[in-house]
């Protein structure tokens, strides 16, 4: 893998078939896809982040992301929830979350596809966001 970062649809799509290419050649535990930042500038801000590993995709979401990730699933067959665990918060001033495993039976050009949906519609980032592999 020579590059770590896009910006565009199909260039995120393509990022994403690579990092998974190179996490089964490597054979490593997992591969982490995040989002470069927070469009608003927050500091206090986590990115978003998309793991990969045996056929299976995991991510947190809020309730309001849990409801956006069921629609975006409801459009790509190939996709299945496969098991939610409810995160408690880490302080009051938080909610809990939603862990969410999604088993992906598709190649590695539609779970690009699926991927930079989920980063696009389920944690609502503008169409020119910046994905990084951050772990291969």
């Amino acid at each position: 893998m020579t590059r770590f970062d896009a910006e565009t649809d199909a260039g995120r799509i393509e990022l994403v078939a690579d990092a998974i290419a190179a996490h089964r050649e490597r054979d490593s535990a997992f591969c982490t896809l995040e989002a470069d930042s927070d469009p608003s500038g927050d500091p206090e801000f986590l990115p978003p982040w998309v793991q990969f590993a045996d056929g299976t995709l995991n991510l947190d979401c809020t309730d309001a992301e849990l409801d956006r990730l069921s629609t975006v699933v409801s459009r790509f067959g190939a996709f299945t929830i496969a098991e939610r665990e409810t995160v408690p918060a880490e302080s009051a001033a938080e909610s809990p979350g939603t862990n969410v495993r999604i088993e992906a039976r598709a190649d590695d050009d539609r779970i690009g596809q699926f991927v930079d949906a989920v980063f696009q519609e389920v944690y609502d980032l503008p169409a020119e966001f910046r994905l990084w592999a951050v772990e291969v």
